[in-house]
């Protein structure tokens, strides 16, 4: 085993020790099956693939970051109920322009909304744009 000494130590006076990761000590993630008839270029699996956005998002470093950006960019609310979205509310990521009419993954074309209210822009054919934000002078 590979360690090197912080400098600090326990209570009993043992010196607490900086050591390197085992591979086998890094949790395997395997990636979701995409569904044999999933088809991006089909309105009707449109909520499908913005599901698999959405998940591939809060999985990757990269993808936290823009969840956290979206949602500080529309002051932690829904723009459809205006209620706060918080980890026990849950949210889902809608897509303004469709992917299937050439709308893209970028956080211009995204919006963080509760998952009831992205069943409602979905049944209901609701248009969304982008939230503003207030900005004090």
């Amino acid at each position: 085993m590979f360690a090197a000494p912080t400098g600090e130590r326990f209570p009993d006076g043992n010196p607490i020790l900086w050591t390197l990761r085992k591979a086998s000590d890094t949790p395997i993630k395997r990636h979701p099956l995409i569904k044999l008839e999933a088809n991006p270029f089909d309105p009707q699996q449109e909520t499908y693939f913005e599901e698999r956005v959405s998940l591939k998002m809060q999985n990757s470093l990269r993808g936290r970051k823009k969840l956290i950006n979206l949602w500080l960019e529309q002051d932690r609310r829904c723009p459809i109920c205006q209620q706060l979205i918080t980890q026990e509310t849950g949210w889902h990521v809608h897509h303004i322009i469709r992917r299937v009419d050439g709308g893209k993954d970028g956080s211009t074309n995204l919006i963080m909304v509760h998952p009831n209210c992205h069943n409602q822009i979905h049944v209901n054919g609701l248009k969304v744009v982008k939230p503003v934000r207030e900005s004090g002078l």
